[in-house]
């Protein structure tokens, strides 16, 4: 049973989620790169170049558990998190370049994933090949997006508008059912490891989100630039590690992670919408 609910319940979680991701994106989102690419090109070079960068120096300088290891390494390859961009509007930064920035992650991690993933385990060219791996991932990922664009693009009765507003409020519940399959298959596993993968995923969040504010920096941005570059590059997808590590690997215990940095990514994404209100309100009452 809990073999069944890995092997199918994981894939159909994320890909809804990834479904629910789509519904927030339009044909525009990826046009609008147009207008300002030195930033898009940017944020994504310091999220699918430089955080992975930042994970293999945190997992060879501390001696980590080889588990929490790829696990970490995981992480650090998937894309922006679905939340992102909630998490953006919420602390004023610029939610369309987050949401062209999430679109163009997605995108690209299919094929990014499957050939990075050796560089901390080497033999996972043996049990993923390339090509399989790279068409489970795009079938989980981008199909769920470009089928919901396409239905939103064609479909905008009123009866549409309202399931679609309950389809991205449930993606929510998908990521916890996601959560709950991969505690039931790695309860043991967890108690062990607990204290060590939540260090590492705090760590590795903090130094996401500083790199994300300084590579803001470099290209001159503004505190609203540092704080969606922040957001974009700390946010990851927990669901795709999470996918990679339960069904494309069939290594549960490596999920574990992924898992923790999916719940602890929310700690100081929390502070900086508190921050950003508490800054907005001063400016307020001093206008």
């Amino acid at each position: 049973m809990t073999s069944i609910m890995l092997t199918v319940g994981i894939p159909i979680a994320l890909a809804w989620v990834m479904f629910c991701v789509g519904l927030s994106l339009q044909v525009r989102d990826f046009k609008r790169a147009a207008k300002f690419p030195v930033k898009i090109v940017a944020g994504l070079f310091a999220q699918l170049v430089g955080l992975p960068i930042v994970a293999f120096v945190l997992i060879h300088v501390f001696t980590l558990p080889q588990s929490v290891a790829i696990g970490l390494w995981l992480i650090a390859l998937a894309p922006g998190g679905a939340s992102s961009n909630a998490i953006t509007h919420l602390c004023r930064g610029d939610s369309a370049l987050s949401i062209s920035m999430t679109a163009f992650s997605s995108l690209i991690v299919p094929f990014s994933i499957p050939v990075l993933l050796p560089v901390i385990m080497p033999d996972a060219v043996l049990n993923m090949p390339l090509k399989t791996a790279v068409l489970q991932l795009m079938v989980v990922t981008v199909v769920p997006v470009a089928l919901a664009m396409s239905i939103k693009h064609y479909f905008t009765s009123q009866t549409m508008q309202t399931f679609y507003g309950i389809a991205e409020r449930s993606s929510l519940w998908a990521l916890c059912l996601m959560v709950v399959i991969t505690v039931i298959a790695n309860g043991n596993a967890m108690l062990e490891l607990f204290s060590i993968a939540a260090l590492a995923v705090l760590v590795l969040c903090l130094l996401a989100m500083l790199l994300g504010i300084l590579t803001a920096r470099v290209i001159g941005g503004d505190k609203q630039l540092s704080k969606t570059f922040a957001i974009e590059v700390g946010i990851q997808n927990a669901g795709t590690a999470i996918f990679v590590a339960v069904v494309l690997l069939q290594q549960p215990q490596l999920a574990l992670t992924p898992l923790l940095y999916g719940v602890l990514m929310n700690i100081p994404a929390a502070l900086l919408i508190f921050m950003s209100k508490k800054t907005h309100t001063r400016r307020l009452q001093t206008s």
